[in-house]
């Protein structure tokens, strides 16, 4: 009986402030993805050594030859890797 009451006030809630709810809910749904998409990612660069040497990669430098902007490999793809833009 008390979870009823529970419920019946959160409905209540809901009815008064629908803006605010939806507000509330776009924004979990939101950071939960966000979680998700954070935790998907395969953080390894224990191979990039391996795969660099293998896939023949060359560094691109930036327009005045100071930045290292990108990995252009053999596999026509371009690697943009952040841990070796120091």
């Amino acid at each position: 009986m008390k979870n009823y009451s529970q419920i019946k006030k959160m409905f209540s809630f809901i009815r008064k402030n629908p803006l605010s709810c939806i507000l509330f809910f776009g924004f979990a749904i939101a950071i939960i993805k966000l979680l998700s998409l954070y935790n998907s990612i395969e953080v390894d660069d224990g191979h990039w050594q391996k795969f660099k040497v293998e896939h023949a990669c060359v560094e691109q430098l930036g327009d005045k030859g100071n930045q290292r902007l990108s990995w252009k490999c053999d596999d026509g793809e371009i690697y943009f890797r952040w841990r070796q833009q120091r």
